[in-house]
């Protein structure tokens, strides 16, 4: 990690990911030194009627589309928590490995924190409500609406999670 922070310290963008078969949340912030601003957001949607390899197959798609499209320099996913549904931690667990595939061959390191991390960074409370975090998001970002939907704007909280935390550890390894 120690080259990454001597590297890109003044500059850099995150693509930020919220996970899913049926929707996946991502956001791309950029931070130039204490200024952050957000890029673009929105989710990749998938046919719920199409089989299981068209969707993942049109997920990577349009990531590969956003590496080729944008310079991006970390990947920040969100982690699956245990969760009582396990149909729907297999459904995100499918979807983590094709955004790890495909930052792994756009040559993307990825850092990974869970959603109580994202809210705690962002409002300072890890059991914030999905509006809580996006008013937090709205302001922190100076945007004119709330970032919605949920899935947008948990990618940008996830973005913004290894911002802050990028920051921290920059000048943790500067001492």
């Amino acid at each position: 990690m120690q080259k990454e922070l001597d590297r890109k310290i003044d500059k850099f963008t995150v693509l930020g990911i919220d996970p899913g078969v049926a929707t996946t949340g991502f956001a791309i912030v950029e931070k130039e030194k204490n200024q952050i601003n957000l890029v673009k957001y929105g989710v990749i949607k998938t046919n719920k009627n199409a089989e299981l390899g068209e969707r993942l197959g049109v997920l990577y798609r349009d990531l590969s589309q956003i590496f080729n499209d944008y310079d991006i320099d970390f990947v920040a996913i969100e982690k699956i928590f245990f969760n009582t549904n396990l149909k729907t931690v297999v459904s995100v667990s499918e979807a983590r490995g094709v955004v790890l595939l495909s930052s792994y061959i756009h040559n993307k390191k990825v850092f990974e924190y869970t959603p109580l991390q994202a809210k705690k960074t962002v409002i300072g409370f890890g059991r914030a409500s999905k509006s809580e975090i996006q008013d937090a998001l709205k302001a922190i970002l100076s945007l004119r609406d709330l970032p919605k939907p949920d899935d947008a704007a948990d990618a940008i909280a996830v973005a913004l999670c290894h911002i802050y935390s990028y920051d921290f550890y920059s000048k943790v390894s500067d001492d």
